[in-house]
């Protein structure tokens, strides 16, 4: 991972699973199914369900897999999040599993283990960057799912076509555009706040399909089709300077 990169995924696998320690044992390998427990415990207290199916908390412990297998020997770690619960709760595992890798390394290896210092941005203007543009934003695309019978990625597919064919924008604060240029503030003024000399500092958002969906339908150009949405968990890499530089998925 060179140096003055930032990755912003979209959540993981979004719905509900009624936890349940026994399911996931079943479905986990004992020190993952540990590190849930933990961060649902530590996290987000008084849960009885999580706002992420089971596939999605097990593609957010490999999405930390794939983020701990892509840092380099020694880096400062930065995450930040939307606020909303999914998103909070990707990041967290995510980080979570990374902090246990990191852990495991040095076990195994010793002083030639990778070193991640984390940091977790909570600046509530920062936040706010990552934020969905409107509570509206989502309505198009859930109501195109409900009255045409296409999946999730053909509706956001849909939304984004139609809404980059508005000129000029009719309601501006919920354009996708907006909440697109907002994530590239989020990696510029990070990149600003957060320096340092002797160590990459690598930075990691989780936030949502309209945004990261508009900053690749600008990249590529031309009319979005299902492919194009952006899938659970998809990593979305950055340089310093807000650009899309690609983009990478994460299997369960």
């Amino acid at each position: 991972m060179p140096e003055g990169e930032s990755i912003i995924v979209r959540h993981a696998d979004k719905g509900k699973w009624q936890i349940d320690e026994q399911e996931l044992r079943v479905e986990l390998p004992p020190e993952e199914a540990e590190l849930v427990l933990s961060v649902l415990k530590s996290e987000f207290k008084g849960l009885t369900e999580t706002p992420l199916k089971l596939d999605g908390i097990q593609r957010s412990l490999r999405l930390g897999d794939a983020l701990f297998e892509s840092l380099p020997k020694q880096s400062v770690f930065v995450s930040i999040d939307s606020g909303k619960d999914r998103a909070q709760l990707t990041r967290a595992l995510a980080t979570a599993r990374i902090a246990q890798r990191e852990a495991r390394d040095k076990k195994e290896h010793g002083e030639g283990a990778k070193r991640v210092d984390m940091l977790q941005v909570d600046e509530e203007e920062l936040v706010k960057l990552m934020a969905d543009s409107s509570d509206k934003t989502w309505t198009p695309f859930a109501e195109m799912m409900a009255r045409d019978g296409i999946s999730e990625a053909e509706a956001v597919a849909r939304w984004l076509n139609e809404m980059n064919r508005i000129v000029p924008r009719t309601d501006p604060a919920i354009h996708p555009a907006e909440s697109a240029q907002r994530y590239r503030q989020v990696v510029r003024t990070l990149r600003e706040k957060i320096t340092s000399d002797t160590v990459p500092v690598v930075l990691f958002g989780a936030g949502h399909s309209g945004a990261l969906g508009q900053i690749r339908y600008e990249k590529l150009g031309r009319e979005a089709i299902a492919e194009d949405a952006p899938k659970f968990c998809e990593m979305f890499t950055f340089d310093k300077d807000g650009n899309l530089v690609e983009t990478q998925g994460v299997e369960v």
